[in-house]
């Protein structure tokens, strides 16, 4: 006994330290915590992805010699409440994007943060973000000029209750007053999804319970800049139990079976045959793996009188990624618009709607990608009934409802990328008279896949149309991208929609007037083969007839034969018959349509035009180019005087794919649209990416002129 004690005393001990250092208390002391970092190893710190971290001269170091898929951090053991931490921070290269978390929460399993960010990298130094919650905090530009790029800068942060300071390089950046944020939480450091990067944080040093000042800032001088003030919420009005997004809505309310009436909300269906899974929980991992789209859950409770006409709140905890509620066949809630999946549901129940005895819950889950279902925790899921809480955790019947794949099909027949950026005519275009022919001045439209999209690259078709049409000005927009079919044309943030992205700003772009479309599909699609020849003419037709709604003048192109140029065994015959079908089912929708058609795939079979059995060289294109103008009844011949026109084009073609397929889209309508993306190199000030993309417009109408100049000469 006499030896035990002092050991267990000892445990106790050890035991109770730990106990501290994960719960600061607030003395009013200053204490520095010198168990924070040791300057040597990661002890203390932990991650989910430890690849990309490491420790270098007293340096936490993140980095990655190629792309990051997501945002990772680094978390340090314990939560901490009022503190003061300074550290030095070095990014590479600077336009890269990393950050300081602090009174921070892991949002998931994969380690990603919920709470405040301390901003690192090009055009964000200094400001205050709010990690997937409320966003941009204080978003000013006072550590533009404090600011080393590509060195060390020191950074400092200071809170104490609801009131928030950093500085970089002794200036005052943040300086506000929080009433609604988290007053304890983690510390973390980031190294941001994207391209190879490295940001080194140098001794980190942390203070609880500090006092109010920073290295070159008073007291006095700090409470005096709260200026800003994010003031507390005030009574918020009664929320829409939705809130809807047309596109989702519409797809599933069209494809989902459930949604068909909404029969599988109401009390009366049967789900006595559907199976059953644990909740909360992902349903990939609980009878559906694989499975993306639509699920329906559905839950019978049994209630006194009592509970039935007490105020009730249905919690469901978070659900990934949308949902739909319903109670008795009511519905009572949902978010039907990405971004929620860390959303808590909280669902009133309009009274009268409970009854006593049997209550049915139904919730159509709607998750588009990764895990998804009811998946908060088993806290989260009960019926407040006035005193009463039931609980809603354990099991839940299920039944999976229409699939991603079958949702996108619909959405590809319904609203196809390719007609957002065209403007909708009052009567459509009336089509061709008497075959191909343009009278005047002409806006023609290429879309289709990588090899429609790759014909701008070597401009010898609209060389061959604007040499054959002088004095008319062409305005050839080629709209196609190497990823696009037809039942797919992925645009990213919704590209030339109407509509806000989900975070970002409105697309300024200007709709444009097509006069001529040539459609030029078929390369891609053949791939799946015969099986899916008969979606392949369905989903053609489909699309022609909205391009008929806006022009008449469509031009159908055929795909190109597949070879094998670098002798790689690619199973060529068998390729080629699959698109020997895809090219006769588009004949004869042109010959069905009356339509205007250019064969290729009968024009260069045999002929060596490719560069890697698919895509076609820049030998492909040229007789590719002949093929259009000899099947469309205009000159397949180009004059000693024509190169000049070529490269012209070429000039055009390049400025037109950066104004239609931008580098960097994110700087448009994304998430950095409050980033310039430049300098100006005349006065140093900031350029703007939505002020630079118009720009172009004016220097493509000055090149389409100097092209039609090119092409008389070209006649010459």
């Amino acid at each position: 006994m006499k030896i035990r004690i002092p050991l267990i005393f000892g445990l106790f001990a050890a035991l109770l330290t730990l106990v501290e250092a994960a719960e600061p208390k607030k003395s009013g002391k200053p204490q520095p915590d010198v168990t924070f970092f040791n300057g040597k190893d990661l002890t203390g710190w932990s991650t989910s992805e430890m690849k990309y971290w490491s420790v270098k001269d007293g340096a936490i170091v993140g980095h990655s010699a190629v792309n990051v898929p997501k945002n990772e951090f680094i978390w340090a053991d314990g939560k901490v409440l009022d503190f003061y931490l300074t550290v030095d921070v070095k990014l590479t290269p600077d336009n890269r994007n990393a950050g300081i978390q602090f009174r921070s929460k892991k949002a998931n399993a994969s380690g990603q943060a919920v709470g405040y960010q301390a901003d690192v990298g090009a055009g964000v130094w200094g400001k205050l973000y709010h990690e997937h919650g409320r966003g941009k905090l204080d978003w000013n530009n006072n550590a533009a000029g404090a600011v080393k790029p590509g060195e060390w800068n020191r950074y400092e942060i200071l809170t104490v209750g609801h009131k928030i300071w950093t500085a970089i390089n002794g200036k005052l950046c943040v300086a506000i007053e929080d009433p609604k944020g988290e007053l304890s939480g983690k510390i973390s450091f980031q190294i941001h999804g994207g391209p190879a990067q490295t940001v080194l944080y140098r001794n980190p040093t942390l203070i609880h319970n500090p006092k109010i000042a920073l290295e070159k800032q008073t007291e006095a001088q700090l409470l005096a800049a709260l200026q800003k003030k994010v003031e507390a919420p005030k009574p918020a009005p009664k929320k829409p139990i939705s809130t809807p997004l047309p596109h989702w809505t519409r797809l599933i309310t069209a494809v989902d079976p459930g949604s068909q009436g909404e029969a599988w909300a109401k009390p009366a269906f049967d789900h006595g045959k559907w199976k059953t899974m644990k909740v909360p929980g992902h349903f990939q991992n609980a009878g559906l793996p694989g499975h993306d789209g639509v699920v329906w859950f559905r839950k019978t409770i049994e209630l006194s009188a009592a509970q039935a006409k007490s105020k009730a709140i249905l919690n469901l905890g978070q659900i990934d990624d949308m949902d739909v509620t319903w109670v008795n066949g009511k519905r009572v809630g949902g978010y039907e618009n990405p971004g929620h999946h860390y959303t808590v549901r909280k669902y009133s129940v309009p009274a009268g709607l409970l009854k006593t005895g049997k209550n049915t819950i139904a919730v159509r889950v709607m998750d588009h990608g990764a895990p998804g279902g009811i998946a908060g925790k088993p806290e989260q899921l009960f019926f407040k009934l006035g005193k009463d809480t039931v609980s809603l955790a354990n099991l839940w019947h299920f039944a999976p409802g229409a699939n991603l794949n079958a949702l996108n099909k619909h959405a590809a027949l319904a609203e196809h990328a390719l007609l957002r950026p065209l403007t909708k005519p009052t009567a459509p275009i009336p089509a061709f008279a008497n075959g191909f022919t343009l009278k005047g001045n002409q806006s023609i439209f290429i879309v289709g896949g990588a090899n429609a999209a790759e014909c701008q690259r070597y401009g010898y078709l609209e060389t061959l149309l604007a040499s054959a049409n002088p004095g008319k000005q062409l305005h050839v927009r080629n709209m196609a991208w190497a990823a696009d079919t037809i039942y797919t044309q992925q645009r990213p943030r919704n590209f030339f929609a109407t509509n806000n992205p989900s975070y970002g700003e409105k697309d300024r772009r200007p709709a444009m007037a097509a006069d001529v479309l040539f459609v030029w599909f078929g390369q891609m699609e053949s791939l799946e083969g015969p099986v899916r020849l008969d979606d392949f003419t369905k989903t053609y037709i489909e699309i022609l007839t909205q391009f008929a709604s806006y022009t008449g003048r469509l031009v159908l192109v055929t795909p190109v034969p597949c070879e094998d140029p670098l002798d790689l065994g690619l199973k060529v015959k068998g390729r080629n018959a699959a698109l020997a079908k895809y090219a006769l089912a588009i004949r004869q929708i042109a010959r069905d349509r009356n339509l205007p058609l250019v064969d290729l795939f009968a024009v260069l079979s045999g002929k060596s035009v490719t560069s890697d059995g698919l895509l076609l060289s820049e030998k492909g294109h040229q007789l590719a180019a002949q093929a259009f103008a000899n099947q469309l009844g205009f000159s397949s011949k180009l004059s000693a005087n024509a190169e000049p026109l070529r490269q012209a084009i070429l000039k055009k073609n390049a400025l037109w794919k950066q104004y239609w397929f931008p580098s960097n889209w994110a700087f448009l309508y994304g998430n950095r649209q409050q980033t310039a993306s430049s300098r100006s190199h005349l006065n140093g000030s900031y350029r703007w990416f939505p002020e630079e993309i118009q720009s172009i417009l004016p220097e493509l109408k000055q090149l389409e002129n100097a092209i039609t100049k090119e092409a008389a000469r070209a006649r010459q």
